[in-house]
């Protein structure tokens, strides 16, 4: 059974430190880091969780929802017609975007989140293959990269154990 997750505020600073890889430094240096490691890794398939990633880095599939920093970007992004769309309010993780993430990722389309997509990297990572790698962004300093393996999706099991939930 899905359910829908709802973060605590005690989560908050556990949810902040760098998941992955992270790359640092100004726009073209952090794409220059990324490309170059991609390049090395070959990834089966690459996941963009946030606005600024899909706006600026390639990638099979962008999650995103219009916003860079809480600000709205005019004109939205648009990544052509391979775009689902789902709900999601900030602070949790909707029982109902899961099974459009899977299909995304199945798909290779984007999804547009009506609300905040922040916490869907927990559930993208989840849903993904190993050699997978999703990206998200950690503002004002460059973006983080997590390679799917069994490893990290025990960790973030683990950590949305600690969510509030409740069954949908």
């Amino acid at each position: 059974m899905i359910k829908t997750y709802f973060l605590p505020a005690k989560l908050k600073k556990e949810l902040r430190k760098i998941w992955g890889v992270p790359f640092f430094g100004k726009k073209k240096e952090v794409k220059n880091k990324f490309e170059n490691f991609i390049e090395k890794k070959k990834f089966k398939k690459i996941i963009t969780v946030g606005d600024y990633c899909s706006l600026n880095l390639p990638s099979d599939v962008k999650i995103f929802d219009g916003r860079i920093k809480r600000r709205k970007i005019n004109p939205p992004p648009k990544f052509g017609g391979r775009t689902l769309s789902c709900q999601n309010p900030a602070g949790t993780i909707q029982s109902r975007v899961w099974p459009i993430i899977k299909k995304a990722i199945k798909d290779n389309k984007n999804v547009f989140v009506k609300g905040e997509e922040d916490l869907l990297v927990i559930p993208t990572v989840l849903l993904s293959r190993n050699n997978f790698a999703v990206l998200y962004g950690l503002p004002k300093r460059g973006i983080g990269l997590i390679e799917v393996s069994a490893k990290i999706k025990k960790s973030l099991n683990k950590l949305l154990k600690k969510f509030h939930s409740k069954k949908s």
